[in-house]
């Protein structure tokens, strides 16, 4: 039996085989089409489902019992945490109505966190999880601080516990949530079975995502097709998909395993009797319709009726300028104190360059930034002098390592990196801690696309004016989603993904995970 096809790149907020078959959105500019041809095999067997005992509510109430309890343990512990921290520091003494004001914050998290969908949340982008959980957090101690103030009386010790206590839970809440759902996610019991309706590139693009990515909740079963034929079974059979049959079976194989979401993906079907799939689907709990062929803003947009008919509300975030500016000011900020507070390092790095190999220690390039605006960013100079001649000169000799220039504009053994402490730079990242002057002039920002070189610019294609609507980042998507084991094709699919979804929730994400990224040295040569 051929086995699931493995991507190498990690699973994070964005499925790149989903975002492969689609189509890139670009406000005010013309759409890339590009397709992607899939392998056929020519032999295969319908995959025999085996019954699910358990019933659609069981399979609700054990998905969302475990992120339940580890909601209550973060808030017990946040707010435990905020009180001996400021009873030992001296600033207040034990309160007697701790207990009584958990019990209070626990009850209006749960009904605020219900509200924000994040029980079961099944499914849920690990952005918008991270959003809930702060704005649910928030919520249920401001709804303490003025049921104190209405039903009784609010005291400088019980305000001072809820601050601090908030802010803990923002940091602690999601990083308990995130925890639980990788612990369940290699059991048996944990998540809601998924069916997967459409065997096209989307469809399948799909399925492999929820399958890498138990932790999200969703376990698809397998594909069922729009029409029996012998050609969707071979080609799903090669990748290792499940084939469960034709749309026909979908109400026997809901009742039979219990499955309670539908993900329609029509994408890559010619013809397709979508009245005939919803009259199958009609009966799953939650049924999931992929409408589009184009890679449309996923995160913060809605559905909305129009004149009678379902219509795609599409939120622009960066027409929020509150917002932006919110986002400059960071930028400052944690630039300007991360200058300071690396110096004596960075002066280190400058003292090995230079013995190791001598030349100037810092290394400017012009790439293209906002508006299409060209900068200088700076690096630390990790590469020998005459860079460019050697490369020339491998690439000349080298099949191989032309073929992987022209693929992912990076080599994965490159002959130019100064050994030793370019390397060590390089594979850590901190070959870019020079950017940080960049971001404090305004030239970048900490999270954003990841700047282009102008010679690049063409293999943007369409999308280069998505890519200038913003300021390019010392970090970005592209970097916490396999970095250099993407091809450059998958890295501006990443940038596009980003500027359309934008919001500073996105920007956090980013940022936690760039630590994680760096400490492992994920995707790093």
């Amino acid at each position: 039996m051929p086995q699931l096809d493995t991507n190498p790149l990690p699973v994070g907020v964005v499925c790149t085989d989903t975002i492969e078959q689609l189509d890139p959105f670009v406000p005010s500019a013309a759409v890339t089409d590009q397709r992607r041809t899939e392998r056929t095999g020519n032999s295969s067997k319908r995959r025999r489902i085996t019954r699910n005992k358990a019933t659609g509510t069981v399979q609700v109430l054990l998905t969302l019992t475990p992120l339940f309890i580890a909601d209550i343990a973060a808030l017990t512990f946040s707010i435990l945490a905020a009180t001996f921290s400021l009873v030992l520091l001296g600033f207040i003494g034990l309160h007697p109505g701790l207990l009584l004001n958990s019990i209070c914050v626990m009850t209006f998290y749960v009904a605020c966190a219900t509200i924000y969908g994040l029980y079961p949340g099944t499914g849920m982008s690990p952005v918008l999880e991270l959003r809930q959980c702060v704005l649910a957090s928030m919520a249920a101690f401001a709804f303490a601080i003025v049921a104190n103030l209405v039903l009784a009386t609010l005291s400088i010790t019980e305000l001072a516990i809820f601050l601090m206590a908030s802010v803990l839970a923002s940091l602690i809440v999601p990083l308990a949530r995130l925890t639980t759902r990788r612990l369940c996610s290699t059991t048996s019991w944990w998540g809601e079975n998924a069916i997967i309706i459409g065997s096209g590139p989307q469809g399948r693009a799909i399925y492999r995502y929820y399958a890498r990515a138990p932790q999200r909740g969703l376990r698809p079963l397998g594909v069922v097709d729009f029409a029996k034929t012998a050609s969707s079974q071979d080609s799903l059979e090669l990748t290792g998909i499940p084939y469960l049959g034709s749309v026909q079976r979908l109400e026997r194989l809901r009742r039979k395993t219990q499955a309670r979401w539908s993900i329609v993906a029509p994408g890559g079907c010619q013809t397709i009797d979508m009245n005939e799939v919803l009259s199958h689907a009609g009966n799953f709990s939650n049924v999931l319709i992929l409408p589009s062929q184009m890679q449309l803003p996923s995160l913060w947009s809605g559905s909305r009726e129009c004149a009678g008919a379902m219509g795609i509300h599409l939120k622009d975030h960066l027409h929020n300028h509150p917002a932006r500016a919110i986002k400059r000011f960071v930028d400052i900020c944690l630039s300007g104190s991360a200058l300071t507070i690396l110096s004596p390092f960075i002066l280190v790095f400058v003292f090995l360059l230079k013995f190791r190999d001598p030349g100037p220690a810092f290394y400017g390039q012009t790439r293209v930034g906002k508006d299409g605006k060209h900068f200088k960013a700076w690096k630390f100079r990790t590469m020998v002098i005459n860079a460019d001649q050697v490369l020339e000169d491998y690439l000349e000799n080298d099949p191989d390592m032309r073929q992987e220039w022209i693929e992912y504009q990076k080599l994965q053994n490159d002959p130019r990196v100064i050994s030793g402490i370019g390397s060590f730079l390089r594979k850590s990242s901190l070959d870019e801690l020079p950017q940080l002057w960049n971001v404090l002039k305004g030239d970048m920002s900490l999270v954003g696309p990841r700047p282009c070189m102008t010679s690049q610019t063409s293999l943007y294609g369409s999308v280069l004016p998505l890519y200038q609507r913003v300021r390019p980042g010392i970090t970005g998507l592209w970097q916490v989603s396999g970095r250099n084991k993407t091809t450059y094709d998958q890295r501006v699919r990443f940038d596009s993904y980003y500027v359309t979804n934008w919001s500073p929730w996105l920007d956090i994400y980013i940022l936690i995970h760039t630590i994680k990224t760096i400490l492992f040295r994920e995707g790093a040569y």
